[in-house]
């Protein structure tokens, strides 16, 4: 398959869940945009759509090291895994967003979310060994490891306690992991 093809789908996919997640954020019946129960929901929505951006961001620069216009099925595969969780983030989010204080809910949100990043770090780590094994794409992979081994899982898990755990580290990691000017 085609790279671009790739590309496209994947951006595709990206556009249509951003969208959705903006789409499911509902006026308040009572009509007051600065209620708490409102703005949380807000906080949890923009911390689903930066970490959607990142997580873009970052396939799109590890794409870019893709010399080869061709993609193998092993690539694609994953790929599609990638897509395939991020199409449940609006679901989870929709639903943390509602309940924010149910355990569960917040649990399954933070699982999809700690699946996305994963995911994507399997995907660069694919096209690292099989791809280019250039030493800039090496040494990104091992930065997002340790990003998020030090600061998204952590966070992650402090968030079943603290709720805005997970909004602070996912801006945070967004600044850091979406920081790409040493790419070739």
């Amino acid at each position: 398959m085609n790279k671009s093809r790739i590309e496209a789908l994947t951006d595709g996919i990206f556009a249509v869940v951003m969208t959705l997640t903006v789409l499911e954020f509902k006026v308040p019946k009572d009509g007051n945009l600065l209620s708490p129960r409102l703005l949380l929901m807000f906080l949890i929505y923009v911390t689903t759509f930066v970490a959607l951006a990142s997580i873009w961001n970052s396939h799109h620069h590890v794409m870019t090291f893709l010399k080869n216009n061709r993609i193998d099925e092993l690539l694609l595969w994953v790929n599609h895994w990638l897509l395939l969780v991020i199409c449940l983030f609006p679901f989870a989010t929709v639903v943390h967003a509602e309940h924010p204080h149910s355990l569960i809910d917040s649990i399954a949100y933070i699982t999809i979310y700690l699946i996305i990043w994963i995911s994507l770090i399997i995907f660069s780590e694919i096209i690292y060994r099989q791809y280019n094994r250039s030493e800039t794409l090496r040494l990104r992979n091992r930065q997002r490891i340790k990003i998020f081994l030090i600061f998204l899982l952590p966070g992650a898990l402090i968030s079943l306690i603290w709720l805005y755990a997970l909004p602070i580290v996912t801006i945070l990691m967004a600044l850091s992991w979406g920081r790409h000017s040493d790419f070739e």
